[in-house]
């Protein structure tokens, strides 16, 4: 059985890749040596955090932890992936709700303010800037 809630939910999480696809192949560094090989660098953990909030940000909602997998297939892997939460998570630039989902401290429902996992980010719910240098 297919469940509703996430056939609605496609829509957002393909826009949200489709954002993070554009901001990566700007990021993203392309070398081309004498043998005309084209050689492109993986990101550093920085790029992959501002890719994150970037994401977060676009959603403007809680986003599952199947949800990110699914952004950022073919960019980061899942064990970065869950390495790069982990560290904004503990830098309370990210809320972590049950059910392994998470959100900038902003787009945290009221309704699920009881859920969120790290409670200190809440006290930056309105904070704006998430300390990540960008573009």
């Amino acid at each position: 059985m297919v469940n509703p809630g996430a056939i609605r939910r496609e829509p957002l999480i393909e826009r949200v890749r489709s954002k993070v696809l554009e901001q990566y192949d700007y990021m993203k560094t392309s070398l081309v040596n004498e043998s005309s090989l084209l050689v492109t660098t993986a990101l550093d953990d920085s790029d992959v955090e501002r890719l994150v909030v970037m994401a977060l940000e676009e959603a403007r909602s809680p986003v599952s932890w199947r949800e990110l997998k699914a952004i950022f297939q073919g960019i980061v892997g899942e064990d970065r992936l869950r390495r790069i939460l982990n560290g904004l998570k503990a830098r309370n630039m990210v809320a972590e709700l049950t059910h392994t989902r998470y959100s900038l401290p902003k787009y945290v429902p009221d309704s699920e303010i009881a859920k969120v996992k790290n409670p200190v980010v809440l006290s930056l719910k309105d904070r704006e800037d998430y300390g990540i240098s960008g573009n």
